[in-house]
């Protein structure tokens, strides 16, 4: 009978969207904590709509947000989804709202035409909706005379002068989350993933020439929140491997005990010059569903093109066609290949798959 008296459906209003950020503070948050619609402003934005709700006359009781997202991948845009802030009131669970709530998503986004969803978390929840590990990585941890920078380089912070010398270089990168300056000055400050770990936000650039060659942003301790102990943390990059380098080497001039990061391993470059550290392999953090497997191929066919050609065989399988040969892969097989990669097949399409997207814990993190 209770059921019927719940309503599954989008925030409406700005006092809808305030519940939510109340019910999330709430679940994951402390006094120590900055409030989840400050670290998350798109999280909880009237303006994008597209988060959802479990209402009890008119009382929120489970939310799920959602933020939809572009993905370059070289020429190729991908359209996807990330959802975060999964929470319900202590006196509602275990009655399924999220579950069904993440049933109302899985038709937002296929109607959306996004072809990937991220979720920051692996609950069984997830798994049970067909969400998978993904991507490969190299873990690290630095301490201070670990390496060693290029020189050449001047590091320092960011200055508001810099602005579009760092747009080039956020649109230089490999692949990338769409951001205008604004968004990423919004994001940057927000300090969505920094906040969890009670951390803030540096941003370090490393200039050469007149010109800012590379970018580093930190996640550092914040004494006054008790995070003091926390170690730092990389939480987005770009430019040139040289010029990262020689930031992250910089990086202990800002006081930091020793320093984390996680590099994808589709960014050989960078990983090649950290090669003299100790290193853990590991998926990206969080799981991934592939949501409409022929829409992904159409939208990221820029990135396949000259690299390998994929085909229909029938309604279940394709053929993918490279260097002069093919392999028919069911497509089950195929969305493991793209996501995780298959060492045991041809070597050429370890230089493919898995796809490369973008580091999650990142400044889009959700």
């Amino acid at each position: 009978m209770e059921n019927k008296m719940v309503e599954f459906r989008l925030l409406k209003s700005e006092f809808e969207f305030e519940q939510a950020i109340q019910l999330a503070d709430k679940v994951f948050r402390d006094v120590e904590h900055r409030s989840m619609g400050e670290a998350f402003p798109q999280v909880f934005s009237p303006e994008l709509n597209q988060s959802y709700g479990a209402f009890i006359n008119d009382e929120l009781v489970s939310y799920i947000g959602l933020v939809p997202s572009i993905i370059h991948l070289g020429d190729a845009e991908i359209q996807a989804y990330s959802i975060g802030a999964i929470c319900t009131h202590p006196n509602h669970r275990k009655k399924g709202y999220a579950s069904l709530l993440l049933d109302k998503i899985l038709t937002h986004v296929q109607k959306s035409e996004a072809s990937i969803l991220f979720v920051s978390g692996n609950l069984p929840m997830y798994l049970k909706a067909g969400c998978s590990y993904y991507g490969k990585l190299n873990k690290y941890e630095i301490n201070k005379g670990d390496l060693l920078g290029t020189e050449g380089y001047f590091v320092r912070e960011l200055s508001p002068f810099d602005w579009f010398y760092l747009r080039k270089l956020l649109h230089a990168r490999p692949v990338y989350v769409e951001q205008s300056i604004y968004d990423f000055s919004v994001l940057y400050m927000a300090a969505g993933f920094a906040s969890i770990h009670k951390m803030k936000h540096k941003i370090l650039v490393a200039e050469s020439e007149n010109a800012i060659k590379g970018f580093v942003i930190l996640a550092v301790p914040n004494s006054s929140l008790g995070s003091g102990d926390q170690l730092a943390r990389v939480i987005e990059w770009g430019g040139e491997p040289q010029a990262i380098q020689t930031i992250l080497v910089n990086s202990f001039q800002c006081g930091i005990k020793s320093l984390k990061c996680s590099f994808p391993m589709h960014e050989k470059e960078i990983n090649k010059l950290l090669n003299s550290l100790e290193k853990t392999d590991a998926p990206y953090p969080g799981t991934i569903k592939i949501t409409n497997l022929d829409l992904l191929l159409n939208q990221a066919e820029p990135f396949f093109r000259g690299k390998v050609k994929i085909v229909d065989v029938d309604n279940s399988s394709k053929k993918l066609i490279f260097n002069q040969k093919s392999i028919i892969l069911d497509n089950i097989s195929l969305e493991k290949l793209i996501l995780q990669g298959d060492p045991k097949l041809d070597g050429y399409l370890n230089d493919i798959f898995p796809i490369p997207l973008p580091f999650p814990e990142g400044l889009n993190y959700v």
